[in-house]
Order: C-alpha cells, then sequence, then structure tokens
C-alpha cells in the first residue's frame, strides 16, 4: 500500500543553507546526495510526497528535472517562496502537481482519517482550524519566526482557539519525508538548540 509523505525546506544546490540552518554536511554536493539518499531510503516509487516549499534552488534550475526524475515517489509542490526553478517547464514537468495551497485527507496507520492542510507558511487561523483539521507548514527553519509560531499556537489553544500545527522543514526530521503518523507521534513541533 502507498504511503503519503510531508518534507520542506529541502533547499536542494543551497549552499548559504548549510550555515544558516547549520546542517551537518561540509558541501552543498554532500548535502544534496544525502537528501537524495535519505529520501530515497524511505520513500517507495508508489509513494506520494508533499514538499511544502523550497524545494530547489535558483542555482539548480538546469538539473532541477534529473534531480526531481531521480527522487522516489510522486511528487506534489506545495510552492514556496525559493521554488524560482519553476520557471523551468521541464521540471514543471517532472513534478505531479504544483499548487499554492491545498487541503488533503490522509489515512492514518490504524485507519483513522484526518483532514490535512498543507502551505509553505505558518497560518494561524488555517481552514478547518476548530474542526480538527492539522495544518503542516515549512518556511521558517530554526529561526526566532519559527519559535514564534510555536508560541502563538499554544497561546491560540490556551485562549480556546483550537489549531494543531507542524512544520514539516527537513531540518526537524533528520532530513527526510514524514509520514502524518510520524509527524503525530513526535508531537508539538519544537526547535532543537
Amino acid at each position: 500500500m502507498s504511503k503519503v509523505f510531508f518534507t520542506g525546506d529541502l533547499h536542494f544546490g543551497h549552499e548559504n543553507v548549510l550555515a544558516f540552518d547549520h546542517r551537518p554536511f561540509e558541501t552543498v554536493e554532500e548535502m544534496d546526495a544525502e537528501l537524495i539518499r535519505r529520501w530515497n531510503h524511505k520513500v517507495g516509487k508508489g509513494d506520494q510526497v508533499y514538499v511544502l516549499g523550497d524545494f530547489i534552488w535558483k542555482t539548480r534550475n538546469d538539473d532541477a528535472p534529473s534531480l526531481i526524475k531521480s527522487l522516489n515517489g510522486q511528487i506534489i509542490l506545495i510552492k514556496g517562496n525559493h521554488d524560482r526553478f519553476l520557471h523551468n517547464a521541464k521540471a514543471k514537468e517532472a513534478l505531479a502537481g504544483i499548487k499554492d495551497y491545498d487541503h488533503i485527507c490522509v489515512t492514518l496507520e490504524d485507519g483513522t482519517k484526518k483532514r490535512v492542510i498543507l502551505s509553505h507558511y505558518f497560518i494561524p487561523m488555517y481552514n478547518g482550524h476548530r474542526h480538527q483539521a492539522i495544518h503542516l507548514h515549512a518556511h521558517s527553519h530554526f529561526t526566532d519566526e519559527a519559535d514564534f509560531e510555536v508560541d502563538y499556537a499554544a497561546y491560540l489553544n490556551g485562549i480556546g482557539c483550537r489549531n494543531e500545527i507542524y512544520n514539516v522543514g527537513c531540518m526537524y526530521w533528520n532530513f527526510e519525508p514524514v509520514t502524518l503518523d510520524e509527524i503525530l507521534a513526535q508531537g508539538r513541533t519544537i526547535r532543537p538548540n
């Protein structure tokens, strides 16, 4: 049976992200190779992967189609602010879909169905937040903004405005795609020190 995975902020080909995220790679080439290896180790050919933005850095435009084809699964991109590779028609064709925002239904391993709202950006009042929908996003990396998002979501829950929000940026998940079951088992997004 195929699985549904989520990830974001991969930034393939982006050298500056190594320092920005304190990524554990010496070079951008090492990072790209390891991201591909971890992805393909976990994701099967028939699986579906939602990339919540900032997939491939602009310097990799010419390599984008072959990079996408080297990754297992059907890839649906929820556009981020750094997805400039989308100007490449062959790269766009290599993706299974491109959207600004999406809402889907995901079946957990126990058979429970969950409504999931997908965006590159944190949305505190997302569609269905009062009705047990889950919001997945990326964008904020390990920044103060990420801490603010977690604090603000907790504040809203504290005043009775229910929400369930998780950051699926790859840096939070060992640089590999994750299932909704894994996300829910991990719990609240916490930035490591």
